[in-house]
């Protein structure tokens, strides 16, 4: 298994085998699986459970009975992580020799790295060369050992191989670049919500400048709602969801948790654009927490335009299914990671 793929985004290569992406996270499992040449990929399987409050074991469980009802037999899959165990920072390092960088990013990490270094598996990766400066670009990425090896044994317990870890941010990028190519000249933002946080990877023409995990996702949405109606988690999130009459109310409510976020993505922008000196010019949204009521209103507010909604699954053949379109046309805005993955 190779641990973190951090080799860029997709390579575009032709492969015929088939390639699963599985997406574990704190609330949903999602998996898909790409099968044909990797310049048109056809979708062959697909699958989302919830897994909300499940045990690891539990958790693994459903994940099983997912990829049985789903009908994938490929067993050698994707995996990735996310949060804040996982730590992803761009740096940059005078020329050397690959067998020089390999030194110095073992000193260089600790300096980055809030963990103790025994604890912690780290990868890296040149991402440029300032001839200029005589510097390297390098993109650093260390997890937390035991996370990592839980998830790995989720998979497993599933009757599941974890061939590569990636890492969210990463799998986001690779995933929107094969759906949306980007000119050389523009840089864009994706904000992936999911339940407890959102992903956010800016990209300008085909490379990634900077990644980050946001601890803000669906749930304090949800968390949200239920403090002030005193609902449920199930019930304030299908209320989240399907406000029906009450979408004003719901709006104001999530209100403060969006200014939250656009609070977080804000500083990201600011922090990229003084770092490069270039500004973004799109932002894209993708993620299950996507239909929160009056998002699109609070980025504009915010930001001056609106953002455009992707859905990751839009340039795959899906030919092959029927009934199952309409459970993928209705979750496909969730599945930006688990492709990445599969894409890989």
């Amino acid at each position: 298994m190779s641990v973190f793929g951090i080799k860029g985004v997709a390579s575009g290569k032709s492969k015929s085998s088939k390639r699963v992406g599985l997406d574990i996270g704190s609330q949903t499992a999602k998996i898909l699986e790409l099968s044909g040449p990797y310049d048109k990929p056809a979708l062959s399987g697909f699958g989302i459970r919830s897994i909300s409050n499940l045990s690891a074991r539990d958790s693994a469980d459903s994940i099983r009975e997912m990829v049985s009802k789903a009908g994938i037999t490929e067993k050698s899959v994707t995996i990735s992580m996310s949060g804040p165990s996982v730590i992803v920072r761009f740096i940059s390092l005078p020329k050397m020799d690959e067998e020089a960088l390999k030194g110095a990013i073992k000193y260089e990490a600790g300096k980055f790295i809030p963990f103790d270094m025994n604890d912690c598996v780290i990868d890296y990766k040149t991402i440029g060369r300032d001839d200029r400066e005589n510097k390297l670009n390098v993109l650093l990425v260390a997890v937390k050992r035991d996370v990592l090896l839980g998830k790995i044994k989720m998979a497993e317990e599933a009757g599941l191989s974890a061939r590569i870890v990636d890492v969210d941010v990463f799998a986001l990028a690779n995933a929107f670049l094969k759906c949306v190519p980007i000119p050389a000249e523009k840089t864009v933002a994706l904000v992936n919500i999911g339940a407890s946080f959102t992903n956010l990877s800016i990209l300008r023409g085909q490379s990634i400048y900077f990644a980050r995990d946001l601890s803000i996702g669906g749930k304090d949405f949800n968390a949200a709602i239920s403090k002030i109606l005193g609902l449920d988690e199930n019930a304030a999130e299908a209320l989240k969801v399907a406000p029906g009459a009450r979408t004003e109310e719901v709006a104001g409510l999530v209100k403060p948790v969006l200014n939250n976020l656009l609070d977080e993505v804000k500083l990201s922008f600011s922090y990229y654009e003084n770092q490069s000196g270039k500004n973004i010019d799109e932002v894209y949204l993708s993620g299950g927490g996507i239909g929160i009521t009056g998002l699109s209103d609070v980025f504009q507010e915010n930001l001056g335009s609106k953002p455009s909604i992707w859905n990751p699954t839009q340039l795959i053949d899906t030919s092959s299914f029927g009934s199952d379109k309409e459970l993928l046309e209705k979750t496909g805005n969730s599945f930006a990671v688990a492709m990445g993955l599969a894409l890989r």
